[in-house]
């Protein structure tokens, strides 16, 4: 009938989008499995999904949701795959359902903070607005609480309130080395109460560097400014396999 052909496009439009969905997702946490090392973070974000996807449920289903704050800290030396892992989770909480866009913004304080009266809450809702819908993630967080007469605590007020504001759609992740991160929330309430977790991100062994340099062997050697300019400054260790490098 008339009618017929629409619904079979409309079923197969929705099996294709489901399909789309699906591999996807699968894309995200075979990304993530596939990440040198990390054995607790992978366990931690394993942890994040299930809990987000049983919230979910329970709402779909008209039972009461479980307090669960999406807000986290990533903790650790720099190279150590946190930026990384934050692209993947963006990705797997809109997969999920979560977010809505699954994208990650990442900023530091230069991105946030400005150096007039008023400046900085416009600055800092600015790059807010852009990560609505996935993940603002902000390295070195803890040079936004420096001492004296600055702009910084404005900056960390407005995100304050965005989210508590956006938290159905917006997850901020405050990242940085874990003595200075631990300073910035002992100095600030506001933050570790809308934090749901902290993950801590461990030092690779040197095996795990090893890896890391075998694995990207070909592509260091048909470019050895990548590894000048970024694999050594993160993993020292490599450089004891520069010499095996066939190029």
């Amino acid at each position: 009938n008339g009618t017929g052909g629409y619904d079979n496009r409309v079923e197969k439009n929705s099996v294709e989008k489901n399909s789309a969905q699906i591999a996807q997702s699968f894309n995200a946490q075979s990304e993530l499995e596939s990440l040198i090392g990390l054995s607790d973070i992978k366990h931690d974000v394993d942890e994040l999904i299930s809990l987000a996807k049983m919230n979910k449920m329970r709402a779909e289903n008209g039972l009461k949701s479980i307090p669960l704050s999406l807000h986290l800290v990533f903790t650790g030396n720099p190279g150590t795959g946190k930026t990384t892992v934050a692209r993947i989770l963006a990705k797997l909480y809109n997969e999920i359902g979560i977010l809505s866009q699954g994208q990650l913004i990442e900023v530091d304080r230069s991105d946030l903070v400005a150096g007039y009266v008023g400046q900085t809450a416009i600055k800092t809702a600015e790059k807010i607005k852009e990560a609505l819908g996935g993940i603002l993630f902000i390295d070195e967080a803890y040079t936004l609480a420096k001492d004296g007469n600055d702009f910084g605590q404005e900056a960390i007020d407005t995100l304050l309130k965005a989210m508590e504001d956006n938290r159905e759609n917006l997850v901020v992740i405050f990242a940085g080395y874990t003595k200075e991160m631990q300073a910035f929330l002992d100095s600030n309430s506001g933050i570790v109460s809308r934090i749901g977790y902290t993950l801590e991100f461990d030092d690779y062994t040197n095996d795990e560097l090893k890896e890391i340099y075998r694995v990207n062997k070909s592509t260091i050697c048909s470019n050895p400014k990548l590894l000048e300019q970024q694999l050594l400054p993160q993993y020292p260790v490599i450089s004891l396999n520069m010499q095996h490098c066939c190029c």
